[in-house]
C-alpha cells in the first residue's frame, strides 16, 4: 500500500508532485491523499462549492441604492464567512490529525 500524505506541501519534506488547492481552507493537499481518503475527498469538494458560492455571491452585489437589498447581501456574505471558518476547523480535522 503507498502512503498517503494529508501534511501541507510546505511541512513536508518531500513535495507530493500533484496538489490540489483549498482556498477557503487556506490549504493544499495531495492529489493522492484526496483520491483515497474519502474525508479529505469530502473536504476538497465542499471547499469547491464554497468557492463556488463566494463567487456567486460578488457577481450578485446589489446597487448602493438597494439597502434591503444589500443588507440580504451583507447576512449572505457574513453566513459565507462563517462557512468558510467551519471548513478551515474541518481542515485542521481531516489533514492534521492524520499526521
Amino acid at each position: 500500500m503507498v502512503a498517503v500524505s494529508t501534511v501541507p506541501w510546505r511541512r513536508s519534506r518531500r513535495r507530493p508532485t500533484t496538489v490540489v488547492s483549498l482556498p477557503c481552507a487556506r490549504r493544499t493537499v495531495g492529489v493522492e491523499a484526496a483520491l483515497r481518503l474519502p474525508n479529505v475527498m469530502m473536504l476538497v469538494v465542499e471547499d469547491v462549492c464554497t468557492a463556488f458560492s463566494r463567487e456567486d455571491w460578488r457577481r450578485r452585489e446589489p446597487a448602493r441604492w438597494r439597502s434591503q437589498a444589500r443588507h440580504r447581501w451583507h447576512t449572505e456574505g457574513r453566513q459565507l464567512d462563517a462557512k468558510e471558518t467551519r471548513l478551515r476547523d474541518l481542515a485542521v480535522q481531516c489533514l492534521d490529525a492524520s499526521d
